[in-house]
């Protein structure tokens, strides 16, 4: 049976990466699951919290040499601990919602030449004292979205939501670790470039919205700097694999001179502006009436 392995990076999050472990868990899975932590140095009691699981969980820590700090790192070791044919991961503020992995799973086998399925993400936060939920992931998903994932849209991929064949690793590599931030972005660019997805239409990840201290939390500059290098080097490797598609290469040069442009000062004070404006907006959203209960999104698909 082909059985799949769950990679959960984490780092000083001792309720909240138990709680991502459990909806591992409670999956109503057919095969195998393989649930990796990749501890990422963590100075709490996660460590300790985590081994409550026993052998359910394979608990990786982070090497007394490593250098290497954030997810990039905690992923790509988890990467190479995994021995199931298909991989998934889950940050470990986030969790999956019942049933999510077997349709991924049917998802992923219905087409024999797909190298990655994704699917839905809900947002949740705290309103009133009570979770409440709302569609991340964009509703209008067309083939170009998939085909292009990063550049053609945004809120449509996030690492929670894919299921990927463990062979597509083998031919493009393993994260970035240079990229403090933008590193998801970059390895999606690079399946693409070698895979095809596929949309598979459910609810199955939740992400929370939270204060706390991120894997990826890195300073703006920095963040522009690295979405620049990664959409500049996508448009070189386009160039030298001879991909020939229109669409991709205008994308990316916008990108790439909106990444760049951003970086001048007088641009840069006006995206710290308009990047605080949304930061506001996606707490204040909280007010809105579009927060529904968790059943409200479950019942409807």
């Amino acid at each position: 049976m082909k059985g799949i392995s769950v990679i959960i990076p984490t780092y000083n999050r001792t309720e909240l990466a138990k709680e991502a472990v459990h909806s591992v868990l409670e999956q109503d899975f057919s095969c195998p699951i393989e649930i990796i932590v990749s501890d990422d140095g963590s100075t709490d009691e996660t460590l300790s919290a985590l081994t409550s699981f026993g052998n359910k969980v394979k608990i990786l820590k982070k090497p007394d040499d490593c250098n290497s700090q954030g997810v990039s790192g905690a992923r790509n070791r988890g990467l190479l601990k995994a021995t199931q044919p298909f991989i998934s991961f889950l940050d470990s503020d986030d969790f999956y919602l019942p049933g999510h992995l077997q349709k991924m799973k049917e998802a992923i086998e219905s087409d024999p030449e797909l190298g990655f399925a994704l699917c839905n993400s809900l947002i949740m936060m705290d309103v009133e004292q009570e979770n409440k939920f709302r569609r991340w992931t964009k509703k209008s998903i067309k083939p170009r979205d998939i085909a292009n994932l990063s550049i053609s849209t945004f809120h449509f991929a996030n690492s929670n939501g894919f299921i990927f064949k463990k062979e597509v690793f083998e031919k493009v590599g393993l994260f970035n670790e240079s990229y403090k931030n933008a590193e998801d972005t970059d390895m999606w660019m690079r399946i693409n470039e070698n895979f095809k997805g596929i949309h598979a239409d459910h609810y199955g990840t939740v992400i929370r919205l939270h204060n706390l201290h991120r894997l990826t939390d890195v300073p703006k500059q920095c963040l522009l700097q690295n979405h620049y290098d990664v959409f500049r080097n996508a448009l070189r490797r386009h160039k030298h694999k001879n991909l020939n598609d229109t669409y991709r290469v205008r994308k990316l040069w916008f990108l790439c001179f909106k990444y760049k442009v951003s970086q001048w000062p007088g641009f840069n004070k006006v995206y710290k502006f308009v990047s605080k404006q949304n930061t506001k907006a996606s707490v204040l959203v909280a007010e809105y009436p579009s927060w529904k209960p968790l059943e409200y999104f479950i019942n409807s698909h």
